[in-house]
This record gives structure tokens, C-alpha cells and sequence, in this order.
């Protein structure tokens, strides 16, 4: 039985927020569009509190709405044509 292939984007609750985990294809191919997700997840979700650990990884305060992992997904989408998620 086959899997399918890990998802691209991960998204979970933690405590006091949500965290945004990348693949290692995402987070090692794609570091630069990383970064600009991290600053279009500022600019344009107004996510407050937004940390990097490393490219694989983006935790942020509050709440993870739909509208928030929607967009995102959107972000990516539009730049990484075989985006798996």
C-alpha cells in the first residue's frame, strides 16, 4: 500500500498559538520564500509575535483561523507549482 507524500505545510495549536512546520523540501530548497512567507504572514495575516527557529519552523501568538492557513496555503501555492498539502 502506498503513502502519499508528506504534506508541504503543517499547521498545529500549541500553547498560546499555532506553529507552521515546512518540509525539509520546503525548508531547504525554498529558505528564501521561507523568509518572505514570514514577512507576508506579518504584513498581510497581521500575525503578531511571529519567531523563526530556522527555516523549518514559524510559531506565532494567537489564534489559527482558517482564513490565516488558507492564505498561506494561497502563498505558497502561487510559487511552489508541486506544493503538497
Amino acid at each position: 500500500m502506498e503513502h502519499p507524500p508528506p504534506s508541504d505545510l503543517i499547521f498545529a495549536t500549541i500553547a498560546g498559538g499555532f506553529e507552521i512546520r515546512y518540509s525539509d523540501r520546503i525548508a531547504e530548497g525554498h529558505a528564501e520564500l521561507v523568509d518572505q512567507s514570514a514577512d507576508w504572514l506579518e504584513d498581510e495575516m497581521g500575525v503578531l509575535n511571529l519567531g523563526q527557529i530556522d527555516h523549518a519552523v514559524l510559531m506565532a501568538d494567537g489564534p489559527l483561523t482558517d482564513e490565516l492557513r488558507n492564505g498561506l496555503v494561497a502563498w505558497w501555492t502561487a510559487r511552489v507549482g508541486d506544493l503538497r498539502v
